[in-house]
């Protein structure tokens, strides 16, 4: 029998690692530039609300206090986020027997290195998530309610939680009840946004994971489904994401934990089966990797409680992890291979744009994708919106766009149709194209900047639908 003191003594060591982790993603958070998309959610923060159009409010509200603290920089922006994923894996330490094991897994992993820095709607989510599993192996179905909760108002993922605990638990069932009512509770503010809203974010969200296309102000868009392609490349990214050694110890796992003590059932409940669903999904539509996040949170309880041949497979994978995920920071300082479209020469994107477009004296800024306003509000705090029905439908949309008689228009820069403005403003000047490179001088980006004039005397009241430019894919 392991006594408090023990187990205290236990836990040092993995919660010692645990924070020289979270150190170590904070320096990586605040000495690399942010992404288009965590400036995106940074601009919800500044507009705290109960939904937004692309996922809950999770993101936001963690966004929000830190900024306050740190003001618009990459730690404003992510130090949140980082605590968060941090906080997941130490609330699953007192499931597990070998504490080092799980903390080496959910430190290193590939799909989580990165994704442990930047500021997503996953960090908040799989921290609530974290809590639930926590809550329902120590049979605290209240803390499952208050996790179930946290993470349904990160990402609807967090949704699918509770039937997977009634699954491996169904005889407990009925004192889950109280839990659930408590995630119910705390749903509620999102879940009248959404009826307010026309349900538009549950409805963005099934479409882009259904594949179904994105339906916006300008009609929806179509993709042919990916079909049994699109699934093995999904599993394939998996693999890649978490190691192809540590896959196959969770395969191991899989095999053999439904039948399991209480916490291995868990365990798999709350892993293959999401693994399973979102792989089936992306023969719908193009999977991301992200998707399958919380589903290595529960394998790696499951590994971490595991003995023999799969705990040895597990711990040389893990260490596979940790090699990876240390190339991959390196690369972002110091870059080790040169090779087209690498996502980390991305990060810190649009810094350029902003102060370009500061430069020109012209506001407000009119933009055809989210991207660009949020760059722009965020690197220079200029006003900034996205025009409606001209990309896919964003937050942008929701929000009120202030029309002016004279302003600037950015697009990404590409041959074909004129520009979107057309239908918003009378005249407009000559493109300026403003370039961004990467450390060797590889282009990143490149964007149009127009003065526009007339726009305020002819925007009608609700503007026509039109069809969406073309893909971003057409861009040269």
């Amino acid at each position: 029998m392991v006594t408090p003191h023990e187990g205290t003594r236990r836990a040092a060591g993995p919660l010692l690692l645990l924070l020289a982790v979270l150190v170590a993603r904070l320096a990586v958070a605040a000495t690399t530039g942010i992404v288009e998309d965590e400036a995106y959610y940074w601009t919800w923060s500044q507009r705290l609300a109960a939904g937004y159009y692309d996922h809950p409010p999770g993101i936001a509200w963690l966004i929000a206090p830190f900024s306050h603290l740190f003001g618009a920089t990459s730690l404003g922006v992510r130090a949140g986020p980082v605590l968060a994923g941090t906080a997941a894996v130490a609330l699953l330490l007192p499931a597990v027997r070998d504490r080092w094991l799980l903390v080496t897994i959910l430190a290193s992993l590939p799909l989580y290195t990165l994704g442990g820095v930047l500021a997503t709607p996953d960090a908040p989510m799989l921290a609530g998530w974290a809590l639930a599993l926590a809550g329902a192996y120590r049979g605290n179905w209240l803390v499952a309610g208050l996790g179930a909760g946290l993470a349904g108002l990160s990402k609807y993922t967090g949704w699918g939680i509770w039937p997977l605990l009634f699954l491996g638990a169904p005889r407990q069932w009925r004192a889950m009840l109280p839990g659930v009512a408590l995630t119910l509770a705390l749903l509620a503010p999102n879940l009248l946004w959404n009826a307010d809203h026309d349900w538009v974010s549950v409805r963005f969200q099934l479409n882009h994971g259904l594949g179904e296309g994105v339906t916006g102000s300008a009609g929806a868009t179509s993709a042919p489904a990916p079909g049994p392609l699109g699934a093995l490349a999904f599993l394939g990214a998996q693999v890649g994401l978490v190691s192809p050694v540590l896959f196959g110890a969770a395969v191991a796992f899989w095999a053999t934990g439904w039948r399991g003590d209480t916490t291995d059932r868990l365990s798999w409940w709350v892993s293959f089966p999401v693994l399973a669903f979102f792989t089936l999904a992306a023969t719908l539509a193009q999977g991301e990797p992200n998707w399958a996040a919380p589903a290595w949170l529960g394998a790696a309880v499951g590994l971490a409680n595991s003995s023999g041949r799969v705990r040895r497979a597990a711990w040389t994978g893990a260490g596979f992890g940790a090699a990876l995920s240390l190339l991959v920071v390196v690369h972002l300082y110091r870059p080790i291979l040169d090779f087209p479209k690498d996502p980390t020469a991305r990060l810190g994107v649009g810094r350029v744009l902003a102060e370009s477009v500061q430069a020109w004296g012209v506001e407000p800024i009119y933009t055809e994708r989210y991207q660009e306003a949020a760059l722009i509000q965020y690197y220079e705090g200029l006003e900034a919106y996205a025009l409606p029905g001209v990309a896919r439908a964003d937050q942008y949309d929701l929000w009120p766009t202030r029309w002016a008689d004279n302003a600037l228009f950015v697009r990404r820069a590409r041959s074909g149709p004129g520009l979107p403005t057309d239908r918003f403003c009378l005249d407009r000047g000559s493109p300026n194209v403003i370039s961004e490179r990467d450390a060797t001088g590889a282009p990143i980006e490149r964007w149009q900047v127009v003065e526009v004039g007339g726009c305020a005397a002819t925007l009608p009241e609700a503007p026509p639908e039109v069809e969406p430019e073309p893909s971003e894919a057409a861009a040269p």
